[in-house]
């Protein structure tokens, strides 16, 4: 690959996608080779099938290659919330007299800050909630700025070493033997939220098929997260409860996405036409359904909000985003209505990738360019070593 391009790996909990791509203009991405495969899965931090995962990768690796017309050297893969842990820690750096803080200053900080997580797990990111200086300046960014000491609230991120071992078995067998591993969650905050609303905490809830990630984020760090195996497959399962419905999932989800939960037409029929037989299913039975599980989710949700009991996100929105849910018409509403708290659908902001869904890839792809930006020697030059 050129020496601007990165190729990114995004395992979700039912499909893996990778991309080869690079900064544009605006910051804005070029595409180079994209390419996405359903596996089995994941719940509860482990892969059902590692067969099925692998054969997904390598068929995914193999067409972006092809679309690109180059081999991928490295790779960056994300880390999704089951497999990751965050710690937070405060941590005091003071000086012999007031001089301006470096690079190296930073660096000591989070080496200080820093504990082993329990067996199992390894450090793969750490970032800054913020800084404050000794005249009690807050900041996200200290250096050059002068003074005595440098207090950090800083985030850590720990990662499943079952996780990281698998895929880079797997990336190894393909050919691939340089592997960088990124935490989801953070990558989604800096690049979906802005930096004002960061500076104020804000919560980004992730829902993906069978995954949901839950995050209290504040400045360039996370404060808080839980996540656990429940998303928006487990909404549609709700039509399957009894056991008395003949009807394949995919086709229900896509009955699913003919309603709107808003709407106040209760009495039609949803109709899908598929390749042998045509299924319906009464609209009043299918909007009960999916609340029946827009209400469990919630019931997760509120119990994140209960585990996280930090007043900094009291009255702050629920930031929504990923693939589980967002594709329902009026689900936000009711997500909104049933937690009493205000919901709102975050994506990215790209034409033809502004889909909630690609959230997680295109969070990675930036953070992605940014870190081989920021080890590049040009960059280390301008603006210092250490780190």
């Amino acid at each position: 690959m050129s020496r601007r391009s990165v190729a990114v790996l995004d395992v979700q909990s039912t499909a893996v996608t990778v991309v080869i791509g690079e900064r544009g203009v605006n910051n804005t991405f070029v595409f180079k080779g994209i390419h996405s495969e359903t596996y089995d899965g994941f719940s509860d931090a482990a892969f059902f099938d590692l067969k099925s995962l692998q054969d997904a990768i390598n068929i995914s690796l193999e067409e972006a290659e092809r679309s690109c017309g180059e081999a991928i050297r490295e790779i960056f893969v994300g880390v999704p919330g089951e497999f990751i842990h965050v710690s937070t820690k405060r941590c005091l750096l003071s000086f012999q007299s007031k001089r301006r803080i470096v690079q190296s200053d930073i660096n000591t900080l989070f080496a200080n800050g820093f504990t082993e997580r329990e067996e199992g797990y390894t450090l793969i990111r750490r970032s800054a909630i913020g800084y404050i200086t000794s005249d009690n300046r807050r900041t996200i960014d200290p250096l050059g700025m002068v003074s005595d000491s440098l207090e950090g609230y800083l985030s850590y991120f720990s990662a499943d070493n079952r996780y990281t071992d698998v895929l880079r078995n797997i990336l190894a067998e393909y050919g691939i033997q340089k592997t960088e591993f990124l935490p989801v969650s953070l990558a989604e905050a800096l690049y979906l939220i802005p930096s004002e609303t960061r500076d104020e905490y804000a919560i980004l809830l992730d829902i993906d098929k069978i995954s949901m990630t839950f995050s209290v984020v504040c400045g360039n760090g996370i404060v808080y997260q839980n996540a656990c195996s429940a998303g928006g497959g487990h909404v549609t399962a709700q039509i399957y409860r009894d056991g008395d419905v003949d009807l394949p999932f995919d086709v229900a989800e896509a009955m699913i996405g003919k309603i709107n939960l808003s709407s106040k037409d209760e009495e039609s029929v949803i109709e899908y036409v598929g390749k042998d037989r045509t299924y319906s299913m009464p609209m009043r039975f299918l909007k009960e359904r999916v609340k029946d599980g827009l209400d469990i989710l919630c019931e997760i949700i509120n119990k994140c909000l209960e585990l996280c009991d930090d007043r900094n996100i009291e009255y702050k929105p629920i930031l929504l985003t990923g693939g589980g849910i967002t594709w329902i018409r009026g689900a936000r509403e009711h997500l909104t209505n049933r937690l009493n708290k205000v919901v709102e659908i975050v994506a990215p902001n790209l034409p033809y990738y502004n889909k909630a869904a690609q959230s997680s890839l295109l969070s990675l792809l930036n953070m992605a360019l940014d870190t081989k930006r920021e080890k590049s020697i040009f960059y280390k030059l301008f603006n210092g070593f250490g780190g």
